[in-house]
C-alpha cells in the first residue's frame, strides 16, 4: 500500500475545508502543477483514503418527516 505524504495530506486539508475549491486553486496553495492535484486525488480516491464526495441534503428542510 502506498503512503499518504505532506503534500497529501495537505491537499486533503485543503479539501476536507471546502470539496469545491477548484484543483487549481489547491495547487496554487500547495506549490504544484493541477495535474499533480488531480493525479494525487485519483490516488486518494483509488487508496480508499477519499470515499466520496457529494452534497448532503437535511430532509427536515424539504419538509419529510419521519
Amino acid at each position: 500500500m502506498e503512503r499518504i505524504d505532506n503534500l497529501d495530506k495537505k491537499i486533503l486539508q485543503i479539501i476536507m475545508k471546502n470539496a469545491r475549491i477548484p484543483s487549481k486553486d489547491v495547487a496554487q496553495e500547495c506549490g504544484v502543477s493541477r495535474a499533480a492535484v488531480h493525479q494525487r486525488i485519483q490516488r486518494m480516491i483509488d487508496m480508499n483514503v477519499i470515499t466520496g464526495s457529494g452534497y448532503h441534503v437535511d430532509p427536515k428542510t424539504m419538509g419529510y418527516t419521519t
